[in-house]
C-alpha cells in the first residue's frame, strides 16, 4: 500500500510540474501514461494494447485495476503502431512509467523482436529497466486480468518479481538486458511467460534466448537449475519422494574444465545448506538428489533444446582460456564436444 501511495504521489508530481510548468491542464489530458504495453505480430502487422491509468483516480487515491483504460493499435512497425494511437486518441504516449512490456510468443517467432528493439533504441522511449514477459494467450485475454487485481496489471508484475526473493536481481529480464545482448550476443536469456491463473497472471514456463535467437520453453523446475549454476539462485526447495523435503541455502557453485583431446568436461561443484521440511534424510541422499536434478537438467536441455543450461561458453575466457582459444568463435563444435561432471557437498543445518 505504501509503494502505491508513493507511486500516486509521483504521478501527482507530473500533474504539478506540467501545469506549472507553462502548459495548460488540457495538455495533461492529452497524455496517456500506459503502466503496461501488450504486443502481438502477425504477418507483420503489429498489434499493441496500452494498458493506462487514469490520473484523476489516481490523485483519489484509487489504484486499483478499475481505474485501467486498455486501447490499442495497429500498423506495419511499433513506432508506425505508436503514432497512429496517438493520431486515433488524440493523445501523446509517455512511456517514462511503463512498468512491463509482454510480448506475444509469435512475436519472437515471427523475427520481430529485432526490429522493435532497434525502435527502442533509437527512439529512447522507454526506461532500460522495463521488466519484459512473454505469453501465450492473446493480448485481449491478458488485458481482461485488469478487472480482477488490486493494483493494476502492470504494477501487479512488478510486485510479483519484487517479491521473488530466491532469484538474484540481476538476473530479471528487462529492455535493457536485451539490448545488451542484442548487441552481444552470447549469453542464456530466460524469459517468464504468462499464463492466467485463477483470473491472476502467472508464469509456467521460460522462454530460452541463445545467442539472441529463441531455443525453446523450460519449466519452472529447470529455470531454477539455470540460475543455480548461474549462481543467481538464493534458496530452494528441493523434493526427494513425496514425504521427503528439505530447504537449501547458501547456495554456491564453482567450475573447472577439462580438455581431453576434443572432448570437454566441465566439472561443477555445488556447495549448500540442507535443513529438513519433512522426513529424515541423510546428507548422502540429498547430495544424490541434488547431483541427479542438476545433471538431468542440463543434459535435457542439450538433447531436447541443444542448448547448455549451464552457459559455459561464457566461463571460458576467465576460467579455460586455454580451451577458449581453441574454441573460440566456434561455440557449435564446443557444445557438442561439452561434458558435465557434478558434484556436490552438502551441510545438514
Amino acid at each position: 500500500m505504501l509503494r502505491l501511495k508513493k507511486r500516486a504521489i509521483v504521478m501527482l508530481c507530473i500533474v504539478f510540474s506540467t501545469v506549472t510548468g507553462g502548459c495548460g491542464g488540457t495538455e495533461l489530458e492529452n497524455k496517456n501514461f500506459p503502466l503496461a504495453v501488450l504486443v502481438e505480430a502477425q504477418d507483420h502487422q503489429y498489434r499493441i494494447c496500452y494498458l493506462a491509468q487514469n490520473l484523476s483516480q489516481v490523485a483519489n487515491e484509487r489504484s486499483d485495476g478499475d481505474n485501467m483504460t486498455a486501447a490499442s493499435a495497429t500498423g506495419s512497425t511499433y513506432y508506425e503502431t505508436q503514432k497512429a494511437f496517438e493520431k486515433n486518441n488524440r493523445c501523446q504516449l509517455d512511456m517514462s512509467h511503463t512498468k512491463v512490456v509482454v510480448f506475444h510468443k509469435n512475436f519472437i517467432k515471427n523475427g520481430e523482436l529485432d526490429l522493435f528493439l532497434d525502435t527502442v533504441r533509437s527512439e529512447n522511449t522507454f526506461a532500460r529497466n522495463t521488466l519484459v514477459y512473454f505469453m501465450d494467450s492473446s493480448m485481449e485475454k491478458m488485458a481482461e486480468l485488469n478487472s480482477g487485481l488490486e493494483i493494476p496489471f502492470g504494477s501487479y508484475l512488478e510486485q510479483m518479481t519484487e517479491n521473488e526473493q530466491d532469484i538474484h536481481e540481476k538476473a530479471v529480464v528487462t529492455l535493457g538486458s536485451l539490448l545488451n545482448e542484442q548487441a552481444n550476443a552470447g549469453r542464456i536469456l530466460l524469459i517468464p511467460v504468462l499464463k492466467a491463473e485463477n483470473g491472476m497472471p502467472a508464469v509456467y514456463e521460460y522462454e530460452v534466448l541463445c545467442n539472441f535467437r529463441e531455443a525453446g520453453r523450460i519449466d519452472t523446475k529447470a529455470a531454477q537449475v539455470y540460475y543455480l549454476l548461474a549462481e543467481q539462485l538464493q534458496q530452494m526447495d528441493l523434493h526427494l519422494e513425496a514425504d521427503e523435503q528439505v530447504h537449501l541455502s547458501n547456495i554456491s557453485c564453482s567450475r573447472d574444465f577439462i580438455l581431453t583431446g576434443k572432448k570437454v568436461t566441465q566439472q561443477l561443484t555445488l556447495k549448500a545448506e540442507a535443513r529438513r521440511i519433512t522426513g529424515s534424510a541423510g546428507q548422502k541422499e540429498i547430495e544424490q538428489m541434488l547431483q541427479a536434478t542438476v545433471d538431468k537438467v542440463c543434459r535435457t536441455g542439450m538433447e531436447d533444446l541443444q542448448i547448455d543450461l549451464s552457459d559455459s561458453y561464457q566461463y571460458l575466457p576467465m576460467y579455460a582460456p586455454e580451451i577458449y582459444r581453441i574454441y573460440q568463435n566456434r561455440p557449435e563444435e564446443y557444445l557438442y564436444n561439452l561434458d558435465y561432471q557434478i558434484r556436490v557437498q552438502i551441510r545438514i543445518v
